[in-house]
């Protein structure tokens, strides 16, 4: 301190001024068009903890300050304040995929053509990097235009969705997002003039992967399932799995207790189909006294005739965080209801962990072919069968 200095602070003491505390926080100038204010750094042990009233306050201040540190984001994921690395936030996990795509037959030998619409693709928008998998499977006349039809509106609107959300509130609303994207659809659907839809509609599962995180949205009975080793296995031989299997989504059809009710409190009739007199095959959805529109999903976009006996068109949606590397493998209810889980385990551990894409690719193809097996035994037809296998690796 200079001489000059400390006379000024000698005066300012007789005329009753305190000398300010110098800040712990340094603060750093952000070049920028826009003029941000700066948030001091937060350790990054520091955990702060709010209440869901105060997560509002939260996000206006996170949209206001910017924090002084590029390469540091302040993220507020449900009721929690922490700092990570934009680097670990847009990593992509997914490293091999594959899928087949199974024709049916109908009773008399006749090949019934794959409808399905089938998606895989790795996205990039806003800085994030992320996996979207698709299944979409059309009944009705124009089931196999729906599926198609929805399929693209679906991957439209999740792409403006990422382009506009920032990261920040990636975490907070993507499971409502995804709710009104599945909305805008069927408003798609409905406003759109090339495609009758009172008797014909589509299912949709969609996955979405961002860094470890699995979002799994669904209307229909496609189904997907998250395939992993724990340790816990090896260590039990009794045990007679090899995988640990977590389901990621609801399967809406005839056999839930829970939307059969909705079915029936709505006017709705479940009940078998009628062949040659007799009543043969799986529970459907009728409209009283009516041959329609006799579909055995409870939920799906499209169907106007069964939208009106309790038919939705709202998904279920549900967060998954990865525990371990493995396999999630997307299919729609021909390969679930055949294939044992048993032998889908010895299948996924015949290549497992993959070594290269040609693995997954020949993994796919034994799931595929063995579930063909067990169709058609008595000569009545098969189903058309789509299954997509993805193989997601922790390791950094």
């Amino acid at each position: 301190m200079s001489a000059q200095q400390r006379r000024l602070q000698e005066q300012m003491l007789k005329m009753g001024y305190q000398p300010g505390k110098k800040s712990l926080f340094q603060l750093k100038p952000i070049s920028h068009s826009r003029q941000f204010q700066t948030l001091p750094d937060i350790p990054i042990t520091q955990r702060v903890e709010v209440t869901p009233q105060g997560a509002s306050k939260l996000q206006k201040i996170v949209n206001t300050y910017r924090a002084s540190n590029a390469n540091i984001r302040i993220t507020c994921k449900r009721t929690s304040i922490q700092r990570m690395s934009i680097k670990e936030q847009i990593k992509n996990y997914v490293k091999y995929q594959s899928s087949v795509q199974l024709d049916g037959l109908d009773a008399l030998r006749n090949l019934i053509k794959n409808g399905d619409t089938l998606s895989l693709n790795i996205n990039k928008a806003s800085n994030i990097e992320f996996f979207v998998g698709s299944l979409s499977d059309g009944h009705g006349l124009f089931g196999d235009q729906i599926s198609s039809l929805i399929t693209q509106f679906y991957l439209e609107e999740l792409k403006k969705l990422f382009d506009s959300i920032p990261i920040l509130q990636l975490s907070l609303t993507l499971k409502d997002n995804l709710k009104k994207i599945y909305q805008q659809i069927e408003q798609k659907l409905i406003e759109q003039t090339l495609y009758d839809y009172r008797l014909s509609g589509a299912s949709l599962l969609s996955l979405i992967i961002v860094n470890n995180i699995i979002y799994c949205s669904n209307l229909g009975d496609s189904k997907a399932a998250y395939f992993y080793k724990s340790e816990q296995l090896n260590d039990n031989p009794k045990q007679i799995r090899k995988f640990v299997q977590k389901n990621l989504n609801q399967i809406h059809d005839t056999n839930s207790e829970k939307e059969v009710e909705r079915i029936i409190k709505r006017g709705g009739k479940i009940d078998q189909a009628l062949f040659k007199g007799q009543k043969e095959g799986s529970l459907k959805i009728w409209v009283p006294k009516l041959n329609y529109p006799g579909i055995k999903i409870t939920r799906c976009f499209g169907n106007l005739i069964g939208k009106s006996i309790g038919v939705l068109a709202e998904p279920d949606v549900l967060e998954f965080k990865i525990p371990k590397s493995g396999y999630l493998l997307i299919a729609s209810t021909g390969l679930w209801e055949k294939l044992d889980l048993l032998v889908i385990d010895k299948i996924l551990d015949s290549n497992y962990p993959p070594q290269s894409w040609a693995d997954v690719d020949k993994t796919i193809k034994q799931l595929g072919n063995e579930t063909k097996k067990f169709w058609d035994p008595d000569g009545q037809g098969s189903v058309d069968i789509s299954l997509s296998l993805v193989y997601i690796s922790l390791e950094k």
